[in-house]
């Protein structure tokens, strides 16, 4: 941009999105002349980044977590991201011993009363059923940040299927309407069998894409795209499985019974014990089929 810098528009530098600053105020760097006739090139902003578009946070306190975008600006894009609120501390110790790094808080999903009980302050609540508390903003449990168009990139990989769970668990509308990048521990290969959680239509897989799947309907309907939360893996008793994620990953077993989306195992015990059943146990999850009994 090319202005007077006087106090006015400083103080609306350090309000404005994407301006990037330090301590002692807005960085300010002279421009090459070479690179003058390249500033008059300018991206659309919508080009880059879209409304109901996953992304990963690239800087700040969110740096490397999981955002989805609900709208863009000419300034940057207003995300949700899953809170990490550093909960109080006793005063810091005043020696001279070296401090430890910070240890990034834990995600979970915000709640106002236990909120308050933490941080001995009331959030408040607003008319469209969000909260604010000290410039912070939460709506149905996740938290609305600000960033500009720099400080994010597109998914290009799984996604951990505890923060996607915080996602879904959280309701809010904006998550229930779009398309959930793939749980990066989840197995879907070519070939295999699913039920259409929605239809309850058994389909082949016919392609894995970064979004989606493409599923051939037995139906003869032909070919139909589906979410990854819209899919179940096709399980039969006596199927030898193996746990993906979660408490028991790792955990190997027979299939002995189905019922809805939960399935019972019989463990697998090296020394050729079997053990009660899991309860729990979500078949569209955390389920790969293995060998055959």
């Amino acid at each position: 941009m090319e202005s007077i810098l006087d106090a006015d528009m400083i103080s609306l530098l350090n309000l404005t999105p994407g301006i990037i600053r330090k301590r002692s105020g807005v960085v300010r760097q002279s421009i090459d002349i070479s690179d003058w006739v390249r500033l008059l090139t300018m991206q659309d902003p919508i080009s880059v980044v879209k409304e109901g578009q996953w992304i990963w946070v690239r800087n700040g306190v969110y740096k490397g977590d999981l955002g989805l975008v609900t709208r863009v600006e000419a300034w940057g894009a207003q995300v949700l991201v899953v809170p990490r609120l550093k909960t109080p501390t006793p005063q810091a110790d005043t020696s001279l011993k070296r401090k430890r790094t910070a240890i990034k808080p834990e995600p979970r999903l915000f709640d106002p009363t236990t909120f308050s009980s933490i941080f001995q302050r009331q959030p408040k609540p607003q008319c469209d059923g969000s909260y604010t508390s000290r410039g912070l903003v939460f709506h149905h449990g996740l938290l609305r940040l600000n960033v500009d168009l720099h400080s994010i990139s597109p998914i290009s990989a799984g996604v951990p299927s505890r923060i996607l769970g915080l996602f879904k668990f959280s309701s809010h509308p904006a998550v229930a309407g779009s398309n959930f990048p793939r749980p990066e521990e989840w197995v879907f290969e070519e070939g295999e069998r699913v039920i259409v959680s929605s239809s309850e239509k058994e389909a082949t897989i016919a392609a894995v894409e970064s979004t989606h799947l493409l599923v051939d309907l037995a139906t003869n309907e032909g070919i139909e795209a589906v979410s990854w939360y819209n899919v179940r893996k096709v399980f039969s008793p006596g199927d030898f499985v193996s746990i993906m994620s979660g408490p028991s990953r790792g955990t190997r077993g027979w299939v002995e019974r189905i019922t809805d989306d939960t399935v019972y195992l019989l463990e697998y015990k090296e020394e050729g014990n079997v053990s009660t059943s899991f309860d729990d146990t979500m078949v569209s999850s955390i389920l790969i089929p293995a060998d055959i009994c």
